[in-house]
């Protein structure tokens, strides 16, 4: 499989919490939900075409529990049946469970679990958000694609 980073960002590099006001508030940041108004139907397919080649997921720790909470609630939302149905795996220390099945948690050397995943059949291991993770796979030489969605804000 290919391993792809798919990031949302700010125009000066910001990457938390583009979705809701509280959808991560760690660290004290209080601009959640950015890049929802640059949402349109045109983007949203072309998110869901990227969403198709996803054969599983890969996250770190904070955007897992975000997803993990938000996604399976979004029974109308387009997007939700291959959220809710792909295999997922979570990079973490501290999780010792995940409920939003099915879930793998990937502790200790990450990177060569990533790499051993990498190994697989398959299309795309997507990363979506997790940019520490990303940042630390793209640093490991692991990452095959960078897709940047680049908000004015």
């Amino acid at each position: 499989m290919k391993l792809v980073v798919q990031e949302f960002l700010s125009l000066d590099g910001v990457s938390q919490g583009p979705g809701a006001p509280d959808e991560d508030t760690s660290d004290g940041f209080e601009r959640g939900g950015w890049f929802v108004p640059h949402l349109d139907e045109e983007f949203e397919r072309l998110a869901g075409s990227w969403l198709d080649e996803a054969d599983a997921l890969l996250f770190g720790r904070r955007t897992y529990t975000s997803f993990a909470r938000d996604w399976p609630a979004m029974t109308g939302h387009p997007l939700a049946g291959i959220m809710n149905s792909l295999p997922k795996y979570v990079a973490s220390h501290s999780l010792t469970e995940a409920g939003w099945n099915p879930t793998t948690i990937l502790s200790g050397d990450v990177p060569t679990q990533v790499a051993e995943l990498k190994r697989q059949p398959g299309r795309e291991l997507q990363i979506h958000g997790s940019a520490r993770l990303a940042q630390s796979l793209l640093a490991a030489g692991l990452v095959d694609t960078l897709r940047l969605a680049i908000a004015p804000v």
